[in-house]
C-alpha cells in the first residue's frame, strides 16, 4: 500500500468517527434546547451539525486528494484540499453570520436550565475535546492541515458549548440576556476560526513560502553533508501541509557528472528523512567556484559563461583542428570544464591506436599546439588511456 492510499485510509476513518458523533451530539443539542427554549443551545447544536456538514466534504476531499500525479496534476492533487479547507472556511463564516443574527433577533426570556440540556452540553464538551486530540494526532501524523482544521472545528464546538452552559447558567440566576451573549459567543468563536482557516490556506494556494526557521533546517541538514557546501536559491512551496522544495548546493568542480547526480540524491533523501513533511526536493548542482544564479543578476547582457562556445559546437572545432590525430583521440567523450567563466578540456586519447614507438609526449605537444589556435580554451589536458 502505498503513503498516499495510507494517509487517505486514515484520514477517511478519522473523519467517519467524528461525522458520527457530529450527528448525534447536534440532533441531542437541538431537541434539547428545543424543549430548554434556549436559543444558545440551540445554536450550538447547529454548530454541531456544521461540523458534519464539514466532515462530508472532508471524507470526499481526503479521498481525491490522496491520488497521485497524472498529467494533468503532474505534483498530485494536494491542492484539492486545501481548496476544500477554503470553501469549509467560506461555509462557517456563514454559519457564524446565521447564528449572530438569529442571537439578536430571537426571544431567548423563556430559556430555562434543564437536565437534559445540561447533560448534551456536558457530553458534548467531553467528546467534542476527545474528537480534537484524535483527529489532530492524525491530521500531525499524515501531515494534513485539512484534518487539523477539523481537528481546531472540532475543538471549536467544545468551546461554544463551554459558553452555552455559562449562558444558561446567567440564565437559571435570572440573566435573561446571558443565553444572547452566549451565541453571539458561539458565532465569534465560529467566524474567528473560520477567518484564520481561509487565511492560511488563500496564503497556501498563492505559493506562500513556509516558516523561514524551517527552510533554515532544512539549509543546515544538507549543509551537513561531506563535498556538499553552501545551499542557497532555496524556494519552498506548500500543499496541504506538504513542502515541495527546489534549491542550489555546490559540489567540488573536480566532481563528475554522475558524482554531482549522486550527491543531489544524497541531499534530497537526507532532507525527506529529516523532515517528513517535506515531499519532493529537486536539486540544482553548482561547482564551488560561483553561485550559478549570480550570473543571472546581469540585466544588461548575455552571462559570461553562457558566452562559451556549447558541446557541439567544440565537438565539431576539434574534429576539424584535431583530423591529423584521429585515429588515437576519442574526440566524442572529450570532457569540458566551465568554470570560473573559463572552458577546460580534457582531451581522450588511446595509446594503443597510435604507431608503434611513437612518443606520447610529443604526440601531446603536437595535440595542445593544435589546440591554440581557438581563443575560448583556457586549458587543455590529454590523457592517455593505456591498453589492459
Amino acid at each position: 500500500m502505498t503513503t498516499l492510499k495510507k494517509e487517505e485510509d486514515i484520514a477517511k476513518r478519522v473523519t467517519l468517527v467524528g461525522a458520527v458523533w457530529d450527528a448525534l451530539l447536534g440532533l441531542a443539542k437541538i431537541v434539547a434546547g428545543y424543549f430548554s427554549q434556549s436559543q444558545a443551545l440551540i445554536a450550538d447544536g447547529i454548530h454541531s451539525l456544521s461540523d458534519l456538514v464539514t466532515d462530508v466534504f472532508v471524507y470526499f476531499a481526503s479521498a481525491n486528494s490522496r491520488q497521485g500525479p497524472d498529467e494533468n496534476h503532474p505534483y498530485g492533487h494536494l491542492r484539492f484540499e486545501t481548496l476544500t479547507t477554503v470553501f469549509l472556511g467560506m461555509v462557517l463564516i456563514v454559519v457564524a453570520f446565521g447564528i449572530g443574527y438569529e442571537a439578536f433577533n430571537a426571544d431567548s426570556s423563556q430559556a430555562q436550565l434543564t437536565w437534559y440540556g445540561l447533560t448534551a452540553i456536558l457530553v458534548t464538551i467531553a467528546v467534542k475535546e476527545a474528537i480534537f486530540h484524535y483527529t489532530k494526532k492524525a491530521g500531525d501524523e499524515i501531515g494534513s492541515k485539512m484534518l487539523v482544521a477539523n481537528a481546531w472545528h472540532s475543538r471549536s464546538d467544545a468551546l461554544s458549548s463551554v459558553a452555552v452552559l455559562i449562558g444558561l447558567i446567567g440564565v437559571y440566576f435570572g440573566y435573561g440576556w446571558a443565553d444572547m451573549v452566549a451565541s453571539v459567543i458561539v458565532a465569534l468563536l465560529i467566524g474567528k476560526m473560520a477567518i484564520s482557516m481561509v487565511w492560511e490556506n488563500l496564503a497556501e494556494l498563492v505559493d506562500t513560502a513556509p516558516d523561514p526557521k524551517l527552510i533554515a533546517q532544512i539549509k543546515d541538514t544538507a549543509n551537513s553533508l561531506k563535498h556538499v557546501m553552501a545551499p542557497h536559491d532555496v524556494r519552498a512551496r506548500s500543499m496541504a501541509g506538504k513542502i515541495y522544495l527546489d534549491m542550489h548546493i555546490h559540489v567540488p568542480s573536480h566532481a563528475s557528472v554522475s558524482e554531482g547526480h549522486y550527491l543531489g540524491d544524497l541531499v534530497a533523501y537526507t532532507i525527506k528523512k529529516a523532515h517528513s513533511q517535506v515531499e519532493d526536493v529537486m536539486v540544482h548542482v553548482d561547482t564551488d567556484e560561483t553561485i550559478q544564479t549570480d550570473s543571472f543578476t546581469h540585466k544588461s547582457g548575455k552571462p559570461p559563461h553562457l558566452k562559451l562556445p556549447a558541446r557541439h559546437q567544440i565537438i565539431a572545432d576539434l574534429g576539424y583542428l584535431l583530423r591529423q590525430h584521429s585515429a588515437y583521440v576519442d574526440i566524442p567523450n572529450t570532457r569540458l570544464h566551465y568554470l570560473n567563466n573559463q572552458l577546460d578540456l580534457e582531451i581522450i586519447a588511446q595509446s594503443a591506436n597510435t604507431a608503434e614507438g611513437a612518443d606520447l609526449k610529443q604526440l601531446t605537444a603536437r595535440i595542445l599546439q593544435e589546440l591554440q589556435t581557438t581563443n575560448y580554451i583556457n586549458k587543455a589536458t590529454v590523457l592517455w588511456a593505456f591498453p589492459e
